[in-house]
């Protein structure tokens, strides 16, 4: 196959969904379990779907407010050109600058929790990310 029919083939294949963090996805259907919500199918898959896009996009937020102000700045102007942000950059700003990510992961957890199970129902709308921002 040419170089020019494997990036065709490449392009037309369907996109792989991206990879989820088990530990994050136990978590969340550990709540729905607690909570004893009574859903299953294509109901509980869409759940925990949403759960787990709103339970990242906390954790994302939680860890952009714990930067030092300098280097959230320059974070969000990167994000505002994201020709200029790549991962290495990411991992620079993120990795050197956040030595205690595991309390900012157990801060969401506890966080997502609390309201997870105050609501009687689950509503994207009760969570500090919204939803929109989660799914692009």
């Amino acid at each position: 196959m040419s170089e020019k029919e494997t990036q065709a083939v490449e392009q037309q294949a369907p996109a792989a969904e991206p990879m989820k963090n088990p530990y994050i996805v136990n978590f969340c259907k550990v709540l729905v379990e607690k909570k004893n919500e009574n859903v299953q199918g294509d109901e509980l898959k869409q759940l925990l779907n949403d759960m787990y896009r709103l339970f990242e996009n906390m954790l994302g937020q939680n860890m952009i407010d714990a930067l030092p102000e300098k280097l959230r700045k320059e974070y969000l102007e990167l994000c505002n050109d994201l020709s200029k942000l790549s991962y290495e950059r990411i991992a620079e700003i993120f990795d050197k600058n956040i030595p205690h990510y595991e309390e900012i992961m157990k801060k969401t957890m506890r966080q997502f929790a609390e309201i997870f199970m105050k609501n009687k129902v689950f509503n994207i709308a009760d969570y500090p990310v919204a939803l929109e921002t989660a799914s692009s």
